[in-house]
């Protein structure tokens, strides 16, 4: 009895000694190499087939980001630091994220031979790294009201608007509802989906391929306890199928759901969670990813130093926008919300929204007004958004599973990700690419894109039919496509016609003067730094094959 008694005091020490461990801390740890990693032999250890699958379809070779974290690396961190646990491992950029209760310690990785840098990301005052503190929500200017918008379609209900402004009740009439299509919604809460009756067909079915928590480290996305359900207002405006009522733009798809947001704290590591959210969605084989979520400025003691200028959008420079563009190079389509700080004082887009390679989506009124989202460009000077859908009174499932009405890029986003999966089971011989670039020659500004809408509403109907070659678009020549543009030197050109086997370029400036020629012949694709060394301002591309030569207007920044 008396050494049952002891041993139940060591117990109740040592739980007493944990919740007064005082500030908890996390550190990203960045490796130099991966030497004594997996080979590309064994990439069904670290990749599913489906994932091979896609990138093969695409012709997407694997590269060295694509092999794992040395183990032994991460288990010199864990001693080095006295971690008490691994937050995050990023096999694409070679770090992983510890959390410690010792900062001196967790500092001293940098002595380490294998470690390149270490930097703090948060900071637990309370030491639980599973915070439960006052909710500082960035969600609050997307509150949910009973509102609803006039539906004029007895199927869709109240979602018509939103679905037909964007041309994609064309491509559901077709058959073309996201059956089969693949899509990761990265959020806060999923809140009440697994109880609402609009998702009753996506758990009947089992359509929700896979959960994660990656702020609680937990299979469990549904929290009660988190007073927050924007991830499940998101997903309604892909996923609800109530007919005659609140239709999703991809009522039959696949989804993963991944909370990578922190309801309680803005800190630096959030950025970790979507990067390993984005991981784990390209090796299951995702091939449509919507991020309703978006960073510039973090709590303190970050919010100095850690914080964001309009100057570090440059579409490459955050480590959520690096992730960003790893994503699609992987074959995957990010479709990320804008932000709703145009008429705020931060008045950009937030960030991975300038990410080179993300498909960012601003907010339109039901007249296609712009309505508050953030501008564009970003600091690189490349346009955003790059398309618009229904931000403002969009048709939603909202809290304790009511059909109601909100505001905000957070809505106009999925709605446009569930439209472009529609756009992607009708063409599944296209790449993301070659989708993306459909879904813009659609839009209604494509010519004379601005700093608000981008270029922007698509129309669905008409991109389906660009791919067809029967379209009535006539200013819309479906062969190549030039990438970045704006760019600041560098730009690559991509042929989407097959029937062109090779081709050169020259480059002139605005008075008609040949300024750079390659007579070198280029199939499928090259880059070019034929912009580097020129001055700042507009410039004509022309791509000449053996029939016709295209030309492109293409800006040096």
């Amino acid at each position: 009895m008396f050494q049952k008694i002891a041993i139940l005091l060591v117990l109740i020490m040592a739980f007493c000694n944990l919740s007064n461990a005082g500030p908890a801390y996390a550190y990203r740890v960045t490796f130099k190499n991966k030497n004594g990693t997996l080979t590309f032999a064994d990439s069904l250890q670290y990749l599913s087939p489906k994932a091979l699958l896609r990138r093969a379809k695409q012709n997407i070779m694997l590269d060295s980001s694509d092999l794992p974290v040395v183990k032994s690396y991460i288990d010199s961190v864990v001693a080095k630091s006295n971690a008490v646990k691994v937050h995050n491992v990023s096999k694409w950029f070679n770090q992983v994220v510890v959390i410690t209760f010792d900062s001196l310690k967790g500092a001293e990785c940098s002595t380490l031979p294998m470690v390149e840098s270490v930097k703090l990301i948060a900071r637990y005052n309370n030491g639980n790294f599973k915070n439960t503190q006052v909710n500082n929500s960035k969600f609050d200017n997307e509150v949910v009201t009973s509102n609803k918008t006039t539906g004029t379609s007895a199927y869709y209900g109240l979602t018509f608007q939103q679905v037909n402004m964007l041309g994609l009740d064309c491509l559901h009439d077709l058959g073309y509802r996201g059956e089969d299509m693949d899509i990761a919604v990265f959020d806060v809460n999923f809140r009440y989906t697994d109880v609402c009756s609009a998702f009753d067909s996506l758990r009947l079915q089992n359509r929700i391929k896979d959960v994660y928590n990656f702020v609680k480290d937990t299979n469990y996305v549904f929290s009660q306890a988190i007073n927050n359900e924007h991830g499940m207002n998101v997903l309604g405006c892909m996923a609800s199928l109530i007919p005659s009522v609140n239709i999703g733009t991809s009522p039959y798809g696949n989804y993963y759901l991944y909370n990578t947001e922190d309801n309680y704290s803005e800190q630096p590591i959030e950025e970790d969670n979507w990067l390993s959210a984005a991981e784990r969605a390209d090796s299951i084989g995702v091939y449509l990813v919507n991020s309703s979520l978006g960073y510039n400025n973090f709590d303190a003691p970050f919010t100095n130093t850690s914080s964001y200028k309009y100057a570090d959008l440059t579409g490459s420079k955050t480590l959520i926008a690096k992730a960003a563009n790893k994503l699609v190079s992987k074959g995957i389509i990010l479709v990320q919300a804008q932000g709703n700080e145009g008429a705020a004082a931060w008045h950009y887009m937030l960030t991975p929204a300038d990410a080179d390679s993300a498909f960012s989506v601003g907010s339109v009124d039901g007249s296609g007004i712009w309505a508050s989202s953030g501008y564009g460009p970003n600091f690189s000077g490349q346009i955003k958004p790059d398309g618009c859908a229904l931000g403002k009174g969009t048709a939603l499932i909202g809290g304790n599973c009511l059909v109601g009405s909100s505001n905000g890029s957070s809505f106009a986003s999925p709605i446009m990700c569930g439209a472009i999966a529609c756009l992607w089971q009708a063409l599944p011989t296209k790449t993301n690419w070659e989708i993306r670039q459909l879904v813009k020659m659609s839009s209604g500004q494509y010519l004379n894109p601005n700093n608000t809408t981008g270029y922007g509403i698509p129309n669905f109907c008409s991109a389906y039919n660009i791919a067809l070659g029967t379209s009535d678009i006539k200013h819309i020549e479906y062969q190549f496509t030039t990438f970045p543009n704006p760019t600041q030197g560098e730009f690559t050109v991509t042929c989407f016609n097959n029937n062109i086997k090779e081709f050169y370029y020259s480059v002139y400036d605005m008075q008609g003067k040949c300024v750079y020629k390659d007579n070198k012949k280029y199939l499928n694709s090259f880059t070019s730094s034929a912009l580097n060394n020129m001055a700042k301002g507009e410039y004509i591309l022309l791509l000449t094959t053996s029939e016709k030569t295209y030309s492109t207007k293409i800006i040096k920044n």
